[in-house]
């Protein structure tokens, strides 16, 4: 790697937001560390961003659902790579009654959504206000700023993310330290991630073309707020607004509104 290559490690890589977060730091020359569980997903976009982009690509195949965190940093460690700036994608969610899902479901959601988060984000913080300098960008969602009955888990996960981003933000600060923390929200977004959510039937997804966005288009964003120094970035006007708007109605209304998003025609009907 060039001596003066900035470095961006990237969970959740090989998909979605990740994978056009990763082309958005290639493009500003960063040299970046994927990290996902898929191998051969990581090599295909590893070779897309060094094809494409001409920068030096590494990758750490690793579940991070499974406790791997602390690997994954001991793995960078070992290739003596400094972390100039940490981006924690990778995210899962779970479409369904609370009640009615397998726990093993949720409980891979809370370890990547939240632990794995929390890990890496100590592990590199830490480096990072050693050196005084570095950004962390987080991924949240909108989903963190209201409950969402079909998709409680999630929502609850988001709202940690949302929460704790906001709150090592005002630490760093008031520390008077160089290093920043972003969080990322954005509202639904054209990836896998439905599918992977068992919601591929629901009003979300039939209405994707006036609700999703691109996932370069949220990246772009996302980048110039991080770089910026943002706390919390919201991609769109509307997202913005469902978001404040919210804010000023009760609970039990925003679930039940939530809720239409993740019902399927049958369902309603």
């Amino acid at each position: 790697m060039k001596s003066n290559e900035r470095t961006v490690l990237i969970t959740g890589m090989t998909s979605g937001i990740g994978r056009a977060l990763a082309h958005e730091f290639a493009k500003n020359a960063y040299a970046v560390i994927g990290v996902a569980r898929n191998e051969e997903k990581l090599k295909e976009v590893s070779s897309e961003l060094q094809n494409t982009y001409g920068v030096d690509v590494f990758t750490i195949s690793k579940d991070l659902s499974r406790d791997t965190a602390e690997e994954v940093y001991q793995e960078v460690k070992g290739m003596n790579k400094k972390v100039d700036i940490l981006v924690n994608d990778a995210g899962i969610g779970q479409r369904g009654n609370f009640s009615e899902v397998a726990y093993e479901k949720y409980e891979d959601l809370i370890n990547l959504n939240i632990k794995s988060l929390t890990k890496l984000t100590h592990l590199f913080l830490g480096d990072m206000i050693q050196r005084d300098e570095g950004k962390i960008l987080q991924l949240g969602s909108i989903a963190g700023f209201q409950p969402g009955p079909l998709l409680a888990v999630y929502h609850a996960s988001k709202a940690y993310v949302v929460s704790l981003s906001e709150a090592l933000a005002t630490e760093l600060e008031d520390m008077g330290s160089n290093v920043t923390v972003t969080c990322l929200c954005p509202g639904p977004t054209d990836t896998a991630f439905f599918s992977r959510a068992d919601m591929e039937e629901t009003n979300v997804v039939a209405n994707k073309d006036k609700l999703m966005a691109p996932p370069e288009e949220v990246a772009e964003g996302a980048y110039k707020a991080l770089m910026d120094g943002e706390r919390i970035y919201i991609p769109g006007a509307a997202n913005k607004v469902m978001t404040f708007i919210r804010r000023a109605i009760p609970k039990s209304l925003q679930s039940k509104m939530q809720k239409k998003f993740y019902e399927t025609n049958e369902e309603k009907a």
